[in-house]
């Protein structure tokens, strides 16, 4: 019965840096021309567009770097 928590945690720990791993940052701008970097892939739907790697960037300061090299003007406002 003991065993149960250990094997639990130890499960959990090797889940966590797999899903971390994958993780891709995108940049989008919404309908009103605010540009923001988001954590999972825009829907074409919620009227967002996607910016710049349309595969998404390895880490947010990689998407945080394209955003500043954005052409002047593109974006009306940066949010978050």
């Amino acid at each position: 019965m003991k065993k149960t928590p250990i094997v639990l945690i130890a499960l959990i720990s090797m889940a966590v840096p797999a899903l971390a791993a994958g993780a891709k940052y995108f940049l989008e701008i919404d309908t009103v021309g605010n540009c923001s970097i988001v954590d999972s892939k825009p829907g074409a739907h919620a009227g967002m567009t996607i910016l710049g790697d349309k595969n998404g960037y390895a880490s947010k300061e990689d998407a945080a770097k394209a955003l500043k090299a954005l052409p002047k003007g593109k974006c009306k406002g940066v949010v978050g």
